[in-house]
């Protein structure tokens, strides 16, 4: 009987210890792979210093096996994919863009997983709407980054969008260190008043333009054409390519890549490709379908919708007093300050109105404008900007801006030459 009785204790006790035994065995394994994981992390980081990418896309692979959903190993291992050899540069970008898409947007990595497929999708696949989407959402996860803010500033540079880059360009400027900034003002200059030249470096780097030659319209269109062969489907793609052909008086092909797009979803929203379509069709006397079209475009407070507006009302609805209430609302928003086509169109409903001292004093502010912004006073300009390293020409860019009523770069320019001299 106690025989019996002993060997149920027996049984109950290893009933009772086995599944400890066996939890403890689990939880020190666990412990032992963590810790191994950790290891090859490790390891694979000091790849990642010794340049050794290949053997550091190995190490963060093994880990990954073991926590797919990682997401600060999949940054690794995008790390070590796009500095790795033996894979072509946009096989890399697309491979690496495949994990890093995997990353939530609820991670604490997803701010600099979206800014890493932005950069892979402008620099690498030239896709800019891909690249576009990507920046902005990281901005919106994360605090603001000087490389998000940077890249949407160029890829406006180019996507033939130099109005709309400001707000990027001061964002990269405020997060750009005290003793660059010099740089940035310049390269603003030359994004705004030289747009060729400003693209060039990033231009050689995505294998358009040759390391010793000079950017011209040719590098443009084969930047633009590639952009829209890897984004067909793209508002704008397409409305950059039409943009630059209207700059070149192709005002026909401007209009067949754009006049079938404006009734896709989500697009009469697009305000570069909108203006941009209206106005080669006011340009070209096509009044009502341009009026077609601008119905379908919501009201907004872009230069962009602003300026267009107004021509609308000038030209279409012969309004001159809303013309010019609309013209006086895009001139202060950049690049109204420097757009004197933009006051001839005031002077020219000012006229109709009757109010003809305000038409003469604007016309007189237009002739003053287009001075300012011809050949030699910019040959001048970018003189100074070769050589920053005398007051003179820091005060030469501060009294060019106030000239043409930009405070804000001027009191920069001064704030510099103050602090340097």
């Amino acid at each position: 009987m106690s025989t019996a009785r002993s060997r149920r204790w027996r049984q109950l006790i290893l009933w009772l210890v086995l599944p400890v035994v066996l939890l403890l065995s689990v939880w020190l394994w666990q412990r032992y792979q963590n810790a191994a994981v950790a290891a090859l992390r490790e390891t694979g980081r000091q790849y990642l210093r010794e340049r050794r990418d290949d053997l550091a896309e190995a190490a963060f692979e093994r880990c990954l096996q073991r926590f797919p959903e990682d997401a600060e190993l999949i940054l690794l291992w995008a790390q070590a994919v796009i500095s790795g050899r033996g894979r072509t540069a946009r096989e890399a970008a697309e491979l690496a863009l495949g994990r890093l898409q995997q990353i939530p947007d609820t991670s604490t990595f997803a701010a600099e997983a979206r800014m890493r497929e932005g950069r892979l999708g402008l620099l690498v696949l030239l896709r800019p709407e891909f690249a576009e989407s990507r920046l902005k959402k990281s901005l919106e996860l994360g605090p603001p980054t000087l490389d998000a803010n940077y890249l949407l500033w160029k890829l406006c540079d180019l996507t033939e969008r130099f109005g709309e880059a400001e707000p990027w360009f001061w964002a990269a400027y405020s997060l750009t260190p005290e003793d660059q900034q010099l740089a940035r003002l310049r390269e603003w200059y030359t994004s705004q008043f030289s747009p060729q030249s400003a693209n060039a470096e990033l231009d050689r780097l995505l294998g358009f333009l040759e390391p010793d030659r000079f950017s011209d319209d040719t590098v443009t269109i084969a930047r633009l054409a590639a952009f829209r062969s890897n984004e067909p489907d793209s508002a704008l793609a397409r409305a950059a390519e039409a943009s630059f052909m209207i700059h070149l008086r192709d005002r026909e092909p401007a209009i067949a890549l754009l006049r079938d797009q404006w009734q896709r979803p989500g697009v009469s929203s697009n305000d570069f490709l909108m203006s941009t379509l209206i106005d080669v069709l006011l340009e070209t006397g096509r009044l009502d379908e341009a009026q077609v079209i601008f119905e379908r475009w919501p009201a907004g407070s872009s230069f962009l919708w602003l300026r267009t507006a107004g021509r609308m009302q000038q030209i279409v609805y012969q309004q001159d007093a809303e013309a010019v209430e609309l013209f006086d609302r895009a001139l202060p928003v950049w690049p109204g300050p420097i757009d004197w086509s933009l006051l001839h169109f005031k002077a020219q409903s000012l006229a109709k109105l009757g109010r003809r001292e305000e038409s003469e004093a604007v016309r007189l502010r237009a002739r003053e404008i287009e001075l300012l912004m011809e050949l030699p006073v910019h040959q001048e300009l970018r003189q100074a900007l070769a050589d920053l390293n005398r007051p003179e020409n820091l005060r030469k860019m501060a009294d060019f801006y106030r000239k043409i009523g930009r405070e804000r770069e001027a009191s920069e320019w001064d704030r510099h030459r103050e602090r340097l001299f």
